[in-house]
């Protein structure tokens, strides 16, 4: 057992140690764009994205429910390391909105007191959450002023522990009781840190004063940011219909930043003061 624990970390240690000479080969052997410099390091960041669905899997029952693409948006600062090289590193601290649930369902006639074609729509934001990307960027010059760029890498978000609860009700009114016929209940794991892969394509437009850089943005996310079950039950027709829930991380979008120019330092001619020497005969 001990041995086959050595041979896995002698394999990861080959392919970190290769990866590393791969990396430094690509640094020192790139070419060069020294018109970057005259940008800042520091870029501004905004980000309209759209979540893929949750996956709602049944285990009991017909009742069907459907997660639907949600909105939502990040932004931040990016900092660049080797920007006038053809091979740069990329790394930033993003502020994200978190999808928490959207989802709807349709129920039959007389599944539901007083009610015909019940139909919901639920959707909710939650806090915003941090995440640091951490990627690798290649450049190559199209034109005068255009330049193409892929980046490739990990986006690690912080999502602090904590649970969802969303139910739904109706009133019956001959029995003068509030009955419930739907919840779903989800939580984070334990672990705040969640890594995800981030890929993005995408052109630089140099201006005098401002290079912009817009990228389509795909994120795959490693863990799920929510699990958890779902139930549907007091129905006057359907069966209890349960199953099971996850929300994962997963969205495309398209991502501006902004990198403004660097100001130009004004150079001081140093005054010489002269000395005369005054001879009094």
């Amino acid at each position: 057992m001990v041995i086959k624990i050595l041979n896995k970390i002698g394999r990861v240690r080959t392919k970190m140690l290769i990866l590393f000479f791969i990396t430094s080969s690509l640094l020192c052997y790139s070419q060069e764009y020294p018109e970057f410099l005259e940008y800042k390091k520091m870029g501004y960041s905004i980000a309209p994205v759209t979540t893929r669905p949750a996956q709602f899997n049944p285990t009991i029952g017909d009742i069907k429910v459907t997660g639907s693409w949600t909105p939502s948006l990040s932004f931040g600062l990016n900092w660049t390391a080797h920007a006038d090289r053809e091979v740069s590193f990329r790394y930033g601290l993003h502020f994200n909105i978190l999808p928490i649930y959207d989802f709807k369902y349709e129920l039959p006639d007389g599944d539901l007191p007083n009610s015909t074609n019940f139909f919901s729509n639920d959707r909710n934001w939650g806090p915003l959450y941090i995440s640091v990307p951490l990627q690798v960027e290649l450049k190559k010059q199209l034109g005068p002023r255009l330049y193409a760029s892929a980046m490739g890498g990990v986006n690690i978000a912080w999502i602090p522990e904590g649970s969802v609860e969303v139910g739904a009700s109706v009133l019956v009114e001959e029995l003068n009781e509030v009955r419930e016929f739907f919840e779903l209940r989800s939580q984070t794991r334990e672990f705040p840190l969640y890594p995800n892969l981030r890929l993005s394509l995408g052109l630089y437009f140099m201006w005098d004063k401002l290079l912009l850089q817009t990228n389509v943005v795909y994120q795959k996310s490693i863990p799920n940011y929510f699990t958890g079950e779902y139930l549907f039950d007091n129905l006057e027709i359907s069966d209890r219909t349960e199953g099971t829930y996850s929300y994962r991380g997963d969205y495309i979008g398209l991502e501006f930043v902004f990198f403004l120019k660097k100001r130009k330092q004004r150079k001081t001619k140093k005054k010489e003061k002269t000395l005369k020497n005054v001879y009094i005969n």
